[in-house]
């Protein structure tokens, strides 16, 4: 007589106990069927009692050592997925000892085993790819975003090949015929991955060349959209813009585009004021002795109209006809407008010195003539430029009736009603 297995002597038993006591025959089918569910159930305990012992553990190391690579890898479930491989692995090993004799019942719960691992071996690579990228998430530098990008393509790439591995299992296919395949369809591969692959290029020389990262404050000259960098992925990146509304725009808008960044600027602590007033040309004039003397009165240009004055006095002496105003040398009412302006600027607390202060002309148009002020604030942050700007120019458009001159504007009904 043959010996039989330990295996088979238990299957034996089992088959007798249930006959002798509770009349049940256990033909073949549904005794296979038992040892399937109690496998399985086994393999559950065994997984569940593994968690219990092992993940308290590790949460007190995590919790004592306080390091971010542990913190992160807790967090996203890795040693779960790692604890997952060891009944899984246990399996593999014993499938072949349990169902030996089952020919197709073997093939069939080997294949379903090796499927689940290979998804559970998938997803524990997916968490370590997301560790890493929390890990660079926290450090927020423009290596992150090159890292992120890196993970999400070397997700697409597993996803793809786990898929192909998982047909190869269940379908029995040979790897020859696999690779003969893609070799046959790779331009369809490169069409579905090209924006992915687009992605991942625009990443790499986001991340090289440091044109943004998340948190930064950009405008991007396509679609004129401006806003805060909330999310860079692999095909989107999401901006906030300053009326809490999200704005995607594809990653490799960033690189083909023209992005301003305005983080530098916000790192030296000012802001650029640069805007301008228009003038009407027709309330431009030479200054005569009582707009002078109304100039010398204030304050900031006191020393200049004297100094001017005296200057030009001088000057005219030998000046055929110097009381016509067009010979020799005058000041005219907008040239002095344009000294009080940068005069006012460098009074200002709130106006940088140690930046350029410009106030020029620009050129003549159907609007009249532009005087453009240029200089920076001594702060950075919205609000309060805001504030400094607005106070700026209130002054000045106020002022400048001080000096005889009009800005263009538009006409409306009450300006009529004057008239």
């Amino acid at each position: 007589m043959q010996d039989k297995s330990f295996y088979e002597e238990i299957s034996d038993g089992v088959k007798y106990f249930f006959n002798q006591y509770f009349k049940i025959d256990l033909s073949e089918n549904l005794f296979t069927f038992l040892e399937v569910v109690i496998w399985i159930a086994i393999l559950f305990i065994l997984d569940f009692i593994l968690r219990a012992i092992i993940l308290p553990i590790l949460r007190k190391i995590k919790n004592f050592i306080e390091n971010d690579w542990m913190i992160f890898l807790y967090r996203n479930k890795v040693f779960v997925s790692l604890i997952h491989l060891i009944p899984i692995s246990f399996a593999l090993s014993m499938n072949q000892i349990l169902f030996r004799d089952d020919g197709n019942v073997y093939i069939v719960i080997q294949r379903i085993t090796e499927l689940i691992s290979l998804i559970v071996f998938t997803q524990l690579i997916f968490r370590v790819i997301n560790t890493i990228i929390d890990i660079y998430n926290v450090e927020n530098s423009y290596t992150t975003v090159g890292v992120r990008t890196f993970g999400q393509m070397m997700k697409f790439m597993i996803t793809f090949f786990s898929i192909i591995s998982g047909i190869m299992i269940l379908f029995t296919v040979d790897k020859n015929t696999i690779i003969t395949v893609l070799g046959a369809l790779i331009a369809a591969v490169l069409l579905i991955f090209r924006d992915a692959i687009f992605g991942f290029v625009s990443g790499l020389q986001i991340s090289y060349s440091k044109i943004v990262k998340v948190g930064d404050w950009i405008t991007i000259s396509k679609g004129d959209i401006e806003g805060i960098v909330k999310e860079i992925n692999i095909n989107l990146v999401k901006i906030e813009k300053f009326d809490k509304s999200i704005a995607t725009v594809p990653t490799v808008d960033l690189v083909s585009s023209q992005v301003t960044n305005h983080m530098p600027m916000m790192a030296t602590g000012t802001r650029q004021i640069k805007r301008s007033i228009s003038f009407n040309v027709n309330s431009f004039q030479f200054c005569n002795e009582d707009m002078l003397n109304r100039f010398e009165d204030i304050a900031l240009i006191h020393q200049y109209i004297q100094q001017k004055r005296h200057e030009i006095s001088i000057y005219n002496q030998n000046i055929e006809n110097s009381d016509l105003d067009i010979n020799g040398k005058n000041l005219t009412n907008i040239g002095v407008f344009r000294i009080y302006v940068d005069c006012y600027l460098k009074s200002l607390k709130t106006v940088s010195q140690k930046d350029p202060i410009i106030v020029k002309q620009l050129p003549v148009s159907p609007l009249g003539m532009p005087l453009e002020i240029g200089c920076f604030t001594t702060s950075a942050n919205n609000l309060e430029f805001e504030r400094i700007q607005s106070d700026i120019f209130d002054h000045l458009l106020t002022a400048c009736r001080k000096f005889d001159l009009e800005i263009m504007q538009s006409f409306s009904l009450s300006d009529f009603k004057k008239l």
